[in-house]
């Protein structure tokens, strides 16, 4: 696993580099970390994390800045916001950040968070067999955007396209246990690192999907996603 750490305070960033380390220690993981206490040098830096922790304000570039850039190199990145100030929230959601921290640091929620992405970076490839074509196909969890129910079989939308199969939602919903699916509706399962918009009855998926979320879950909901993007 590689993570990058970048804050302007160097005090945060040898805290947060070591509430990390002993966490990933006791679950027996193995860690690179870089420190960067300069936004340029990690912005220009072109390289490929798992984890990024990034302070918001930043210069010569914020992290709401770094954390867009390092999401170009690789999309499925677990981004903690590490902030004193609320003002960012909006745009730190339309990145898909995965938690929010506030200064000063909370080490409990931090290891709360961490333990969460830890189980998010998920690479479990899933086999299935197409209805129509009459073969299987593999898709990466990450690449999942929702599973949707179609009378005896499931759509299921991908990045790289969509594909009918012959299982049908309880298969999905017995498969997909990583902490970024969930099921909305009876007949969707959606994975929040794809979500783009969310309102009380329906969340957006890559700008263009929106899928229902029945009456009954919406309450449920609302307290899951709260809980997976860190509150407030």
């Amino acid at each position: 696993m590689k993570i990058a750490i970048c804050d302007d305070d160097k005090m945060y960033v040898n805290e947060i580099e070591n509430c990390v380390k002993h966490l990933l220690q006791d679950k027996k993981i193995s860690a690179d970390f870089d420190l960067f206490f300069n936004s340029e040098k990690i912005y220009d830096s072109n390289s490929f994390y798992d984890v990024a922790f990034l302070d918001v304000e930043m210069q010569p570039y914020t992290g709401i800045e770094v954390a867009e850039k390092l999401k170009s190199i690789n999309p499925y990145i677990i981004v903690f916001i590490i902030t004193s100030y609320d003002k960012y929230l909006d745009e730190a959601m339309d990145l898909n950040v995965f938690r929010y921290i506030k200064k000063p640091l909370d080490v409990y929620r931090l290891k709360v968070g961490l333990d969460k992405a830890i189980e998010s970076i998920d690479n479990t490839v899933y086999t299935f067999f197409l209805k129509q074509e009459k073969t299987s196909k593999s898709v990466n969890s990450n690449d999942i955007v929702y599973i949707e129910t179609m009378g005896r079989f499931t759509k299921v939308v991908t990045t790289n396209g969509e594909y009918i199969s012959d299982h049908k939602i309880d298969f999905w919903k017995e498969k997909l246990v990583a902490s970024f699916f969930y099921q909305v509706h009876k007949s969707f399962i959606i994975n929040l690192k794809h979500m783009t918009n969310y309102k009380r009855d329906a969340v957006t998926l890559l700008n263009k999907y929106e899928i229902p979320i029945s009456y009954r879950k919406q309450s449920d909901f609302r307290s899951y996603f709260l809980h997976y993007f860190g509150g407030r």
